[in-house]
């Protein structure tokens, strides 16, 4: 039974295949003058120059924020610094006993 359903699936997706519209088929082009197609070239490439400026200039922006300290930064520096000072505190107690 297993090769009569494979056997009419594959007839069905034969007939599916064959009796396509010709839209799958490749289509000729309209007559577009070349001078068209220039201009069209031109104006996709100064927008995607236009987009890539916008796009260099948020990722320096970012960068820029990246190179500045942030708050645990500086709340780690304050704390590397308390850390010091408690050991230094702690030396100074133990020599002093």
């Amino acid at each position: 039974m297993t090769r009569m359903h494979k056997g009419l699936a594959m007839a069905l997706l034969c007939l599916c295949l064959a009796g396509s519209p010709s839209p799958l088929w490749a289509q000729n082009p309209e007559d577009v003058s070349t001078k068209e197609v220039i201009v069209l070239l031109k104006e996709q490439n100064s927008k995607l120059s236009r987009d890539l400026r916008r796009i260099q200039r948020e990722i320096a922006a970012l960068r820029a924020d990246l190179d500045k300290p942030g708050v645990k930064d500086v709340f780690a520096g304050i704390g590397y610094i308390f850390g010091l000072f408690g050991a230094a505190a702690f030396a100074a107690s133990r020599r002093r006993e």
